[in-house]
């Protein structure tokens, strides 16, 4: 008698994936809270003190605490329950925003309390980052992992774009409605990680001391280092980051030289977002088509010259096409990095090699803020440009003549 294998199960479409499209859902939600956090306490800051400065340092207190802890937080990640952490991240922002929006709403609210609300919130991204990235492994299986990768990009772009605008018209009613619908997002967010199931991986016995916060936490920089695909994404896209932090600021200092409106401006810049969302779809399409180091050599090397081109007299009309294509290829970058991770990296130390990665491309924003304004302060917008493609063109030659990186190979599948 033969023996009749019993055929695999059908291949359930990511988009009838409930158990994922619910999580997705949940921290898409959470994500347009975080984002419209981001503007509603500088705007409150402002308003009790009229201080910019204070202002300014509150809106850096969040995002350098994620930076300073993005690393052992990793560390974390690889020893404890994933779930567990990811509730705790999800408590944490909740309990922070539900604690301002009292004392807001009972006229109580300090610049002391903002602070400590922005750190807890700076805490909560810390932990949150690598295991909500780790928990998509974990929900779908291999064959969809590009194509939900692809769409978690997708609920950052949502975010930045729905976020600061609802933020701004919520608070133009007064200062409650923004952290109330801050609050009710982050509910939300953590009612559907609570629903999530994830594997019991990365749970080991013991307490928690500050040594494991720290111990191995190196582990991570030393495997993106040693991998020369992961060692060069995170470096060009590093400096990327720098360069285009510095872009958006030097952009608009020049147009509002040029006595262009608030509007206009804003409209302008959104080719970023704009670029991003319509780069998202073609994620797969670029990976299947292209070897890892030649689709990022080909990316960096179009983002350099289209920000080269940005040296030529730009209209609003014409920074929005350049940004766009900027923009255009940075998802498949970033899946990039999570695909060489979840099929390369060993479980055990995924945590710490995803906040590696992840923490050295944020350090790129504030320090690319920072060096436009004092450029700013002594050359012009066209210099300025130029000395910020001359950072970029000589890591990617160097990039560009390593045989090694060009004939790179995806990894097989675990």
């Amino acid at each position: 008698m033969t023996d009749l294998a019993t055929p695999p199960p059908a291949l359930v479409p990511l988009r009838r994936n409930w158990r994922f499209q619910s999580y997705w859902l949940g921290t898409t939600v959470g994500a347009i809270g975080t984002s419209m956090s981001l503007l509603v306490y500088p705007l409150l800051a402002l308003s009790l003190t009229g201080s910019p400065l204070q202002a300014g340092l509150l809106a850096a207190t969040q995002s350098a605490t994620a930076v300073l802890l993005g690393i052992p937080a990793g560390a974390l990640a690889d020893r404890f329950s994933r779930r567990n952490l990811l509730l705790t991240s999800e408590a944490l922002r909740t309990l922070a925003t539900a604690a301002v929006l009292a004392s807001v709403a009972t006229g109580a609210a300090s610049v002391a309390g903002l602070f400590a609300a922005a750190a807890v919130l700076g805490v909560s991204g810390a932990i949150g980052m690598p295991v909500r990235r780790l928990a998509l492994r974990s929900i779908v299986p291999p064959e969809h992992l590009r194509q939900a990768l692809s769409q978690d990009e997708v609920r950052v772009n949502i975010a930045m774009l729905a976020g600061p605008p609802l933020a701004g018209l919520l608070f133009a009613a007064g200062p409650v409605q923004p952290f109330v619908a801050v609050l009710a997002c982050y509910v939300a967010s953590m009612g559907s990680a609570f629903l999530t199931r994830l594997p019991a991986t990365g749970q080991q016995p013991g307490r928690l001391r500050p040594s494991v916060l720290f111990k191995g936490a190196t582990v991570g920089p030393r495997i993106v280092w040693r991998d020369a695909v992961l060692r060069a994404v995170t470096g060009l896209m590093t400096i990327e980051n720098f360069i285009f932090a510095a872009l958006n600021l030097i952009l608009i200092n020049h147009f509002q030289q040029q006595g262009v409106d608030a509007r206009t401006i804003g409209l302008a810049l959104s080719g970023e977002a704009i670029g991003y969302l319509t780069g998202a779809a073609l994620v797969t399409r670029l990976h299947r088509r292209f070897r890892p180091g030649v689709l990022l050599l080909g990316v960096v090397w179009t983002s350099l010259l289209v920000t080269a081109a940005l040296l030529l007299p730009s209209s609003p009309v014409r920074v929005f096409c350049l940004l766009f294509l900027i923009s255009l290829g940075k998802p498949a970058l970033y899946v990039l990095i999570d695909v060489i991770v979840f099929q390369q990296v060993d479980d055990a130390v995924r945590g710490r090699v995803i906040s590696g990665s992840f923490t050295v491309l944020a350090v790129g924003g504030p320090l690319g803020s920072a060096a436009a304004g004092l450029l700013l302060g002594h050359l012009s917008h066209h210099t300025a440009i130029g000395l910020l493609c001359l950072v970029l063109v000589i890591p990617l030659c160097a990039a560009t003549v390593s045989r090694k990186l060009r004939r790179a190979d995806w990894p097989d599948q675990p």
